[in-house]
């Protein structure tokens, strides 16, 4: 409170303190009023010094009143200090917060100090409360009693409100569901049915096809050239045969493989076009004949034109082979 008051005339002859010794010296009390006047609720203190020959059981009270009617209120009572002063003797120094509610002269009643060997207490005190004054005239200059101040929220105090409140616990279930309704979306997206993988059906004359096409533009210079030709042509005329019929072509000799065929029932001039071109081929690898490239291309187109005449004439069951394709 910042409001100016008058202090009476009878606040200077108030007393500040008194001392009343008990009979023995060990014994004692001093007290001593830090104010000799306040204004309505503000608090005053009341310094105590206390002599005992035995803290352990040293008691403080207060006497009763004398007018029968407490106008004072005690809001704290401690002990500050202790000091030790010899022969057994403590010395106490503590402090008794009292205010007021009355504006008048407050009788304090003596504070009591009593041990097993002795008793001694204070003198009364006085204590002058005075009501502030009001200019009722300047009604402009009264303030409206102010707000308590406001602390701010910390984390702690966030997370206890939040779980006390029902709230925290609707917020808590909807998270839950969401999270199971994600878990299960998730779940049923890597369990769906993998689609097969496209697959073509390439049939035997088109594997050989494939197998050749690098021969039209295969180089016709050297005796290698011309040996890595016939070695791509015979092999792919042995797959041939064997994704065909079966055969077995890749572990039999041209004449082993002629004789195969002639098993077949195949044609004989097939055959015979076939044995020249297997016998070509064995004389360029191991002869190291060198022919003509026109022959060489002859060679390619010639098995291109009998496969196709084998495949026509005779499509047995089971013959078409499977490839994935990129």
């Amino acid at each position: 409170m910042s409001l100016q008051t008058r202090r009476y005339s009878l606040a200077g002859i108030l007393m500040l303190g008194a001392v009343h010794l008990a009979s023995g010296q060990n014994v004692s009390i001093q007290t001593r009023l830090d104010r000799p006047e306040i204004r309505i609720g503000e608090p005053a203190a009341i310094d105590m010094i206390i002599r005992t020959d035995n803290l352990p059981q040293t008691r403080f009270w207060l006497s009763e009143d004398s007018t029968g009617n407490a106008r004072f209120r005690v809001l704290e009572f401690g002990a500050l200090d202790t000091l030790d002063i010899g022969n057994g003797v403590k010395e106490i120094k503590a402090r008794m917060i009292v205010t007021s509610f009355d504006s008048t002269l407050v009788n304090l009643p003596p504070i009591i100090v009593e041990t097993p060997s002795g008793q001694a207490s204070s003198k009364a005190l006085a204590l002058n409360v005075i009501a502030p004054q009001v200019d009722v005239s300047k009604p402009d200059d009264f303030k409206p009693i102010m707000d308590p101040w406001e602390e701010p929220y910390t984390l702690l105090d966030l997370f206890l409100i939040l779980w006390s409140s029902w709230i925290s616990y609707v917020i808590a279930g909807l998270l839950l569901i969401a999270i199971l309704v994600y878990e299960y979306k998730r779940r049923a997206r890597y369990m769906k049915p993998v689609k097969p993988i496209p697959v073509r059906t390439y049939t035997p004359l088109e594997q050989l096809q494939k197998r050749l096409a690098p021969l039209a533009k295969a180089p016709l210079e050297t005796q290698q050239d011309f040996k890595a030709y016939y070695s791509l042509l015979t092999e792919g005329l042995r797959h041939y045969f064997l994704e065909l019929w079966g055969i077995e072509a890749l572990e039999l000799t041209s004449s082993e493989l002629i004789a195969a065929l002639s098993g077949r029932q195949v044609d004989p001039r097939i055959l015979r076009h076939l044995e020249g071109i297997f016998a070509q081929a064995d004389f360029v690898k191991f002869a190291k004949s060198l022919p003509m490239p026109s022959e060489a291309h002859e060679s390619s187109r010639l098995a291109l034109e009998l496969a196709s005449e084998l495949y026509a004439a005779q499509r047995p069951e089971g013959s078409e082979r499977k490839e994935v394709t990129a």
